[in-house]
C-alpha cells in the first residue's frame, strides 16, 4: 500500500511539474508569436476583380528560407498546395499550376498570377503533441500571397492569413487543432479569392 502511496505522489509530482513547464512553454510561445497575433489580418480588396482575367495561374508555395529545410515544413507547403489547387479549382476551372522553380507563362491574354508564400510556421506534429502535450507549445502559420496583374506587372492584391492556437488548445486536442491551423490558412485564402472574383 505504501508502494502504491509513493507512485502515486511521484505521478501526482510530475504532472504538477509539466503543468507547470506547459504555463511557461505557453507564455513563451505567445511572446515568440506576439507580433503575428497582434497585426490586422483585414486583407484590403483587390485593385482589379480577378473576374476580369482570361487565364489564372498558381504558382506552388514558397517557404521562407528559415523553414525551407525542415522535412514537415515541405510536407506543409505540398500538403497547402493540393487543398489550395481544389479550392481555386472551385473558382477557376482552368487554373494553371506553376512549379515553384517555374516562370509564369508569357500568355498574349490578361493572366492573373497567383504566389503564396510561408513566412511563418510551426506546427506541432501528432506526435509532439502526445508526448509533449502544452509542453510542445503552439502552432502557428502566417501565409502571404501576391496577385499580379501579368499586363501591367502590377500587385493588385497582397494579402497576409494568419492562423494559430496556442499550447493549451493544442495540448488539449491531443494535436487536432494543430492540423486544422493548415486547413483554415488555405480557406481563408480561397475565401478571399473567391470575394474579389
Amino acid at each position: 500500500m505504501s508502494k502504491l502511496l509513493k507512485l502515486s505522489s511521484w505521478v501526482l509530482s510530475l504532472a504538477v511539474l509539466a503543468l507547470a513547464a506547459g504555463c511557461a512553454s505557453n507564455g513563451t510561445e505567445a511572446k515568440a508569436k506576439e507580433g503575428h497575433k497582434n497585426r490586422q489580418y483585414a486583407a484590403n480588396p483587390s485593385k482589379v476583380k480577378f473576374g476580369e482575367f482570361k487565364y489564372v495561374e498558381l504558382k506552388e508555395t514558397e517557404i521562407a528560407a528559415q523553414y525551407r529545410e525542415k522535412k514537415a515544413n515541405q510536407q506543409s507547403a505540398g500538403k497547402i498546395d493540393e487543398m489550395l489547387l481544389a479550392g481555386l479549382s472551385n473558382v477557376f476551372p482552368n487554373i494553371k499550376v506553376i512549379p515553384q522553380d517555374g516562370q509564369f507563362s508569357e500568355a498574349g491574354e490578361r493572366t492573373l498570377q497567383i504566389s503564396p508564400s510561408i513566412t511563418d510556421i510551426k506546427l506541432v506534429s501528432v506526435g509532439a503533441r502526445i508526448w509533449w502535450g502544452v509542453m510542445a507549445g503552439g502552432s502557428d502559420i502566417v501565409m502571404h500571397v501576391d496577385y499580379r496583374d501579368s499586363s501591367t506587372g502590377e500587385i493588385i492584391a497582397n494579402p497576409d492569413f494568419w492562423k494559430g492556437n496556442n499550447a493549451w488548445s493544442g495540448g488539449t486536442s491531443w494535436g487536432a487543432t494543430d492540423n486544422q491551423i493548415r486547413d483554415a490558412v488555405v480557406a481563408q485564402i480561397v475565401g478571399y479569392t473567391s470575394a474579389n472574383r
